[in-house]
């Protein structure tokens, strides 16, 4: 039986603003901080097998804030979607800057990238290597921190084995989601958790 703890990195500056941003490391900003401040109380209690996270300094922060450990596992297979020419641009800017490219990627993400960005079937591939290599070993609790895309995806893959339910989920800046697989069936325990 094993709960695994999942942590969207605190807020930054850019999370404010719709600016599409994956392989762009933007510090957290003041709330990030204070968010990850927070979740550090909220999991005090929890003895973590292991902690993995993506190498972006928004999320290596955020796990430091929360654990005060050292000893994390970062993993590039955990870093968000690149989203090529379009990192630090405003979506309404790529919309203007990028009319064709914009209005195929949204009618077909699965098969069409941002330009010079990844290719779905790519993120998909490596998060769903992540998820193989570390997600059927069976632990007691694991700490994951990472963006947004990365964990809808892992959650989909935990509940379903694939991808269908991507969109089905929101992790939200300061909070923490659980979800509990025991002998092979995974449930949802709680999610977007802020307070104790």
């Amino acid at each position: 039986m094993t709960r695994y703890y999942f942590v969207r990195h605190g807020t930054t500056d850019w999370n404010k603003t719709g600016i599409y941003f994956g392989l762009r490391d933007c510090p957290l900003n003041v709330e990030g901080i204070l968010e990850s401040k927070k979740l550090g109380g909220l999991l005090s209690g929890i003895d973590f097998d292991e902690i993995y996270v993506s190498p972006m300094k928004r999320c290596t922060d955020t796990a430091r804030l929360i654990t005060g450990r050292k000893d994390l596992k970062t993993s590039e297979a955990l870093l968000e979607m690149d989203f090529g020419l379009w990192e630090g641009m405003h979506y309404t800017e790529c919309m203007e800057k990028f009319p064709e490219e914009f209005g195929k990627w949204s009618s077909d993400y699965r098969n069409y990238a941002p330009p010079g960005g990844e290719k779905y079937w790519d993120f998909y591939d490596r998060v769903r290597g992540f998820y193989d290599e570390v997600l059927t070993e069976e632990k007691k609790n694991v700490l994951i921190i990472t963006h947004k895309g990365v964990l809808q995806l892992l959650t989909s893959l935990l509940l379903t084995g694939g991808d269908s339910l991507f969109w089905n989920f929101s992790f939200q800046h300061g909070a923490y989601s659980v979800l509990l697989k025991d002998a092979g069936h995974t449930t949802i325990e709680k999610m977007n958790i802020r307070e104790g």
